[in-house]
């Protein structure tokens, strides 16, 4: 099918760029940084990128193409991979300068495996 004459015809303006805040290029290392995530949480062997691939429900190739850091994950993929992945989520958080909100969150993790490990002792200590 082609256009008519009639049809709009739009150019690029060529006018002053939206000037971008240089810490904000979070774009071009997002995938190289989802893929060292992965590949330190999972490998990059054919059987752990068939496990990620069922993780998240995306394809093989698709997966592949995370690890080579070709693409990265699309928002609900990266969910997933979160929930799976301590260095995705730790990488993720990194990239978004919230580095001490995951830090907050292995601080409190310690503080309750430590309050498992106190109850699983008081029952063998001697009364005074």
């Amino acid at each position: 099918m082609s256009f008519s004459r009639n049809d709009r015809i739009l150019r690029v303006g060529r006018g002053k760029g939206f000037p971008m805040d240089p810490g904000a290029d979070v774009e071009a290392a997002f995938a190289s940084v989802i893929a060292d995530a992965l590949r330190k949480d999972f490998g990059d062997a054919p059987a752990h990128v068939k496990h990620i691939a069922r993780l998240t429900g995306a394809n093989a190739r698709t997966v592949q193409n995370w690890l080579q850091a070709r693409n990265g994950p699309s928002g609900a993929g990266l969910v997933v991979l979160m929930r799976h992945s301590d260095e995705v989520t730790a990488a993720v958080l990194k990239l978004s300068d919230r580095e001490r909100l995951r830090e907050g969150a292995v601080a409190a993790m310690m503080v309750a495996d430590l309050r498992k490990a106190v109850l699983a002792v008081l029952p063998y200590l001697p009364e005074e």
